[in-house]
């Protein structure tokens, strides 16, 4: 270790000086010559007195200085450790991680396990939505929907076999010489089971060949279930019954019934024999007629005795044991056939909603009560749906999606006894639960609903916002329409009108300056006056700009089900709404005024914005150019006059415009037996084949030619006038 201490600015200034005063000798050694050694040998003197530049160190310093370099090797040890300790705590979160994934992994295999188990006891299996594989292994809303009709079709062919079944017994044909026909059983049994397996699976040929072993075991198990719960409505005692002994119970009810049946043609006259027979002894008048009211009255006694007796104890068990092999195959081959059902999702619903709010005694007798009602497809779901509402769980109705396996008016139902339930048997209501459950709801069902939450005037004028921001939203996003166009549109809006002066401007203006550009659905109530007033209000966008397609009032027919309303309704609304936006824009003296539905919404798509349509004829015939004959068109032909074109289109499922004409066409009166019609040559044929050789237009029944065609003619100018004439 040094004992010195070098005085480092010195040594720098002389060092420096030195190789200043060098350097300048070299730059002029020419003309200094032999006198620049005395500058090299000057410099090298003052270099080497920088040698006594320091001084000793004092033995303060020099500890202090022991002690830094005790420090400096006291960090660098500190670092290394350091440098250790963070390796080491690498290595523990490593390992951590490891077993962290172990876990996650053993959970897994005891998740997979549980609904293995799951699976097992017929529980719906639990799928989490949020998982991008188990949401990419359900079917897709197209596949969805597809099984949803599949299913009604089954339904109905249980109903029409439970009518054949109920046949066969009447005419016996499960008995052969007293004993039981094995075989005909086996083979109608084997009939259903292939009808219903061909709803799902068209090509399958062997039902019980070509499905999975593990599936159809499952199924027996179902429908073993299901058969004992069936078994246990009987009147008689389920652990003696045989085979045997349920057919001679069906039959015995059969048998009653067909005694009814063979002497109920007799009655009438035993009765009228007897009445006279009464009459003739003597009889009192009164008891007489007291006897025939007490007979006519047994008569219906016994008909309806003998009806109650076949439907409680024949169609009911006919019809319930077809349904249990009915549903158990669409339960193989249809997927999940049990969980696309309305009282399934109904249950499924009342859970979340029980699990949204505190449980109380009342609210799980009630819930239990409701669940033990329904008409489910399978008792385990039952068995399941109680352990949900005792444990305040709930089942998941998020993914059965109710919006595309059932109809709008299953959805409806549904929310009105959800409605019902929560007004009548849930507590703790508070605004905030009831508003959370309530949104969520209405996107699982589709529909509104009203929780009797009385809107004050607040709300009101929110709502009236909501509804004039969501009309907006079908212009720009729906229609295209510019924000600066959106004044215009909305001046005769209903809604619009129901606000105050004060806040009409400043809505309107701040729906242009920020205008929404995705159609969104109002947050209006369902059972208040707004929601009829916005769909009218949408109903008149829609008859006022184009397009007015299929596809637009499919999803305006959404919004009308989602408020709660009939998609039939709002269908009518839309055809009224455009029909009346078709005759505005008509001339006062067209002559044709009433028009189908298709006709009206191509005929306002033809006009251009703010164009007034001159005419519209219809029944339009093509002449065929080569033999004078008509034309073979299947959709009925319309014409319609506007400004100086004349368009002739056809309406169906897909208008399309076949020819156009212009004021150089040509009209000329045409008669043929009792019918006059205008005949038009000219103008540019725009359809497939060969172009017609004129378009006749026949007169309307009790109009004549000139006022039929009037402004057809005066469209066409004086030359087609005097032609005419």
């Amino acid at each position: 270790m040094s004992q010195h201490r070098w005085h480092l600015i010195p040594v720098l200034l002389v060092s420096a000086g030195v190789a200043a005063v060098w350097i300048e000798a070299a730059v002029h050694r020419q003309a200094l010559g032999w006198w620049q050694l005395l500058f090299y040998g000057g410099g090298a003197v003052a270099l080497a007195g920088v040698f006594w530049f320091r001084r000793q160190l004092s033995q303060t310093e020099v500890q202090l200085q022991s002690l830094r370099r005790r420090l400096n090797e006291e960090e660098v040890r500190l670092a290394s450790e350091r440098s250790a300790v963070e390796d080491l705590r690498r290595t523990v979160e490593s390992e951590l991680k490891e077993e962290t994934r172990r876990l996650d992994h053993r959970q897994q295999e005891l998740a997979e396990r549980l609904v293995a188990y799951h699976e097992w006891m017929e529980f719906p299996q639990p799928i989490d939505l949020a998982n991008p594989d188990q949401a990419a292994a359900l079917p897709g809303d197209a596949e969805l929907a597809e099984l949803a009709r599949k299913d009604k079709l089954l339904l109905d062919l249980l109903k029409a076999e439970t009518r054949v079944l109920y046949e066969n017994i009447l005419a016996n044909k499960y008995v052969r010489d007293g004993k039981m026909n094995l075989l005909a059983i086996r083979d109608d049994l084997q009939s259903l089971v292939t009808k219903a397996a061909r709803i799902y699976q068209p090509g399958v040929e062997q039902p019980l060949l070509e499905a999975s072993l593990a599936r159809i075991t499952r199924g027996l198990s179902r429908a073993c279930l299901q058969l004992l719960v069936v078994l246990d409505d009987l009147p008689l005692n389920v652990k003696d019954a045989n085979l045997g002994t349920l057919h001679a119970y069906v039959r015995n009810a059969v048998k009653a019934w067909q005694m009814y049946k063979t002497t109920e043609p007799y009655w009438p006259y035993v009765n009228t024999a007897w009445y006279l027979g009464r009459f003739a002894m003597g009889a009192n008048p009164f008891t007489l007629g007291a006897w025939w009211f007490v007979s006519s009255f047994s008569q219906q006694g016994a008909k309806a005795l003998a009806t109650h007796l076949v439907n409680r104890q024949a169609l009911a068990l006919l019809g319930n044991l077809v349904r249990v092999i009915g549903y158990e195959v669409a339960d193989v081959y249809g997927g999940d056939f049990r969980h696309r059902d309305a009282n399934w999702i109904y249950a499924a619903e009342l859970s979340e909603l029980l699990a949204q709010f505190p449980l109380s005694r009342d609210s799980l007798a009630h819930a239990l009560r409701e669940v033990g009602a329904l008409e489910l497809r399978s008792e385990y779901d039952r068995v399941f749906l109680y352990r949900c509402v005792a444990s305040h769980k709930s089942a998941r109705p998020k993914q059965f999606r109710a919006t595309t396996c059932l109809t709008p008016d299953e959805r409806h139902a549904i929310a009105s006894r959800l409605e019902k339930f929560l007004a009548a048997f849930v507590h703790g209501k508070s605004a905030d639960k009831v508003a959370a459950w309530k949104k969520s709801a209405e996107e699982r069902l589709g529909v509104r609903m009203a929780c009797d939450l009385a809107p004050t005037a607040v709300s009101v004028r929110g709502q009236l916002a909501d509804g004039v921001r969501s009309l907006a939203s079908f212009l720009v996003g729906a229609r295209q329409l510019e924000p600066d166009q959106l004044a215009p549109a909305l001046g005769k809006s209903r809604l619009l009108a129901e606000l105050p002066p004060a806040e009409r401007e400043p809505l309107v203006a701040s729906l242009a300056e920020n205008p929404p550009y995705f159609f969104e659905h109002p947050d209006l109530d369902p059972d208040g006056d707004l929601a009829d007033k916005y769909l009218d209000d949408l109903a008149g966008l829609f008859a006022a700009t184009a397009p007015r397609d299929k596809a637009t009032e499919e999803t305006l027919g959404d919004v009308a089900a989602y408020l709660r309303r009939d998609r039939q309704q709002m269908r009518k609304l839309l055809e009224k709404r455009c029909a009346a936006e078709l005759d505005r824009r008509l001339a006062d003296d067209a002559p044709q005024r009433r028009f189908p539905a298709p006709v009206v919404r191509a005929a306002l798509d033809l006009l251009e914005p703010g164009e007034t349509g001159r005419f519209l004829y219809g029944g339009v015939i093509l002449e065929a150019a080569s033999t004078g004959r008509e034309a073979a068109e299947k959709s009925p032909l319309w014409l319609l006059g506007a400004g100086q074109r004349l368009v002739l289109f056809s309406a169906g499922e897909q208008p399309k415009v076949l020819w156009r004409g212009d004021s150089g066409t040509q009209a000329e009166q045409c008669r043929k037996l009792l019918v006059t019609s205008c005949q038009l040559t000219g103008g540019q044929w725009l359809g497939d084949g060969p172009a017609p050789a004129a378009l006749r237009i026949p007169t309307g029944l009790v109009s004549t030619y000139a006022n039929w065609f009037k402004p057809l003619l005066a469209m066409l100018g004086r030359e087609s006038l005097e032609k005419s004439a």
